[in-house]
């Protein structure tokens, strides 16, 4: 599938600023948590240090009085809990929050003593923070003692899900403000380019000349080149279609006045020289004809063809009145088609005249519209032999030289078809003659 500039230059910064907002988001949250397992070493740390200031001697042992400096480790559940363990790992002292705690797992974890007095050791499991500290206590015949404060981690936690909460949320509303601002200066951006594409089609369908100017620097030299080639285009048409003109406007009364010249006064070579001018009135007619088939880079609007083929009917009638031909038409209410009144006339006019010049009494009309609107054109004629329908449409064929004409209806009407991206075949009718079925491209 292929993605247009907006949506690539959105999805491209979509990938580059989510890529870079989450690995920020990463980091961010990586040093917040870093931040807050460091505050709560040093919350537990000060405890410590509390702790050591009111401890008092006793023997090779210590004591603490009842009121303790943080009053949390006075009250039962409390989240914050410590005890006093001597060198041989008993446990001399716990403060009354861990005393009367039923978290049984707090006095399962045993303290053991570091390795080195005067290093703490911070540590975390089981949902609890763990800060132990050894002292060699001098007053107490420099016994040894481990200090250890334990503290639950949930407060902690939830201080890191809110903040990890609040962080997603305004890296996503950031992300959002800026996509959105992303999406409106592409939008700006990329508004002369829809302008211009918008004013293409209008010169497609004929409701333009030229595009207009004001266009940003980048496209000035694009609209500029597709309004010369547009001009130079209608320019270089509207020359061959002159010199055609001028052409046949030229040769066509000399020729005719050697016709009329050769008919009053016959001789021996009177049909070796009409048959000369019979090919040279042709190839002009024929060349004329092209001309008009020469396509241009503006298809003209839609014309629908259904009143043309019932006057081109109504014409025919009229000229072929003596066969009293009897013509059944099966048409939709309307059929729209992109071309020039003029190619649609010369290819509908040269198929509908064949159709009355070859038939015995009948032509039938059909139109079915589509994707391709299918023309059909049936008459009870003699018909087209298979062997000669591809040489019937080529160029001044004709494969009834009974009639008088220069043979060059179908080709012009294979032109035209080509021009505009049509088909035409040549079949046998359900009336026994030929069965002309044209199809052209829907608007």
């Amino acid at each position: 599938m292929k993605l247009g500039i907006q949506p690539r230059l959105l999805l491209m910064t979509t990938l580059v600023l989510g890529s870079c907002l989450s690995l920020a988001g990463w980091v961010l949250e990586r040093s917040f948590t870093a931040s807050v397992y460091a505050g709560a070493e040093e919350q537990l740390r000060l405890v410590i240090y509390a702790l050591m200031g009111v401890a008092e001697e006793e023997g090779r042992s210590l004591k603490f009085p009842d009121t303790l400096p943080e009053p949390r480790l006075s009250q039962p559940e409390s989240g914050l809990y410590a005890r006093v363990v001597d060198a041989s790992g008993q446990v001399i002292w716990r403060s009354p929050s861990l005393a009367y705690s039923e978290k049984t797992e707090l006095e399962g974890a045993a303290a053991q003593p570091p390795q080195a007095t005067g290093l703490f050791t911070f540590d975390w499991h089981d949902g609890h923070f763990y800060l132990s500290y050894g002292v060699i206590w001098e007053a107490a015949q420099d016994a040894r003692f481990v200090f250890q404060v334990i503290a639950d981690e949930a407060p902690f936690r939830a201080e890191i899900r809110a903040f990890r909460r609040n962080l997603t949320l305004g890296l996503g509303g950031v992300t959002l403000l800026f996509l959105l601002a992303q999406f409106l200066a592409v939008s700006w951006g990329l508004r002369p380019l829809r302008t211009m594409t918008q004013q293409v089609r209008e010169l497609e369908a004929g409701d333009r000349e030229r595009l207009d100017d004001g266009f940003p620097p980048e496209l000035e030299g694009l609209a500029q080149s597709l309004d010369d080639y547009i001009e130079h285009e209608a320019s270089t048409r509207e020359r061959y279609r002159k010199a055609m003109e001028d052409l046949a406007h030229s040769l066509k009364t000399p020729l005719a006045v050697l016709r009329n010249h050769f008919s009053r006064h016959p001789g021996e070579d009177v049909e070796l020289v009409e048959d000369q001018l019979d090919r040279m009135e042709t190839a002009i007619t024929y060349q004329l004809s092209r001309a008009k088939v020469a396509g241009t880079i503006r298809p003209p609007r839609p014309i629908d063809v259904v009143p043309l083929i019932r006057r081109l009917v109504e014409a025919m009638s009229k000229a072929y009145y003596d066969k009293r031909v009897q013509v059944e038409m099966d048409l939709p209410a309307q059929v729209k088609l992109r071309g020039d009144e003029g190619d649609m006339m010369e290819l509908l006019g040269n198929l509908i005249e064949n159709a009355f010049k070859y038939c015995r009494s009948r032509v039938n009309l059909s139109i079915i519209p589509g994707q391709w609107v299918v023309i059909q054109i049936a008459d009870d004629g003699a018909g087209v032999s298979p062997e000669y329908r591809q040489e019937v449409l080529a160029r001044g064929a004709r494969a009834d030289t009974a009639q008088s004409g220069q043979g060059i209806g179908l080709a012009v009407v294979v032109d035209l078809v080509s021009a505009y991206g049509g088909r035409l075949e040549i079949g046998e009718s359900s009336l026994g003659g030929a069965l002309m079925t044209l199809e052209l491209p829907a608007t």
